[in-house]
């Protein structure tokens, strides 16, 4: 089974012109991704096809072995250790740094295709990182926010609950 990626890069290029020419000189593209208590995966990338596919490449350019932690702090800080990249480091730091130096709202992009629930989860795990300038009338706003979206992700889940059946 593989999903098409080439909606989700167009899209990436939209929000960060020139990320696709630089990832593009690397093609073809094949590398598997392992996350503890997920199953491998891989991604292939080339002029033609840009797919993720729900199996382990058999011949990958290079792998990323990481943990939960790891991926939490690549998403929160850019930032991925050396040590769990294994075959061609090289054509791993450009792509990573391809995906570091782009600025885009992945909170937008995840409730986009994934919905709000996985959008409020990013937003808690982005935002868990205490700030201290962050005052607590900004705080405040933040969680009436994120109760309003609460409220409103239950109410289309009833609401579509109730059309269904």
């Amino acid at each position: 089974m593989h999903i098409t990626l080439d909606k989700f890069l167009n899209e990436i290029e939209s929000l960060s012109p020139g990320f696709l020419n630089k990832i593009k000189t690397l093609y073809p593209l094949n590398f598997n991704v392992e996350i503890d208590s997920v199953s491998k995966f891989s991604i292939s990338l080339n002029h033609d096809v840009q797919n993720i596919y729900f199996l382990e490449h058999l011949n990958p350019q290079f792998s990323l072995q990481l943990n939960i932690f790891m991926v939490l702090n690549a998403l929160r800080n850019k930032q991925i250790p050396t040590k769990s990249i294994s075959g061609d480091v090289e054509s791993a730091l450009i792509l990573l740094g391809a995906l570091g130096n782009i600025d885009i709202d992945f909170e937008l992009l995840v409730y986009k295709y994934f919905g709000d629930i996985p959008a409020l989860m990013l937003r808690k795990i982005m935002s868990s990182q205490p700030q201290p300038q962050e005052s607590s009338l900004q705080e405040d706003e933040v969680n009436r926010v994120l109760e309003s979206f609460r409220d409103i992700s239950i109410r289309l889940d009833r609401l579509e609950h109730v059309l269904i059946n």
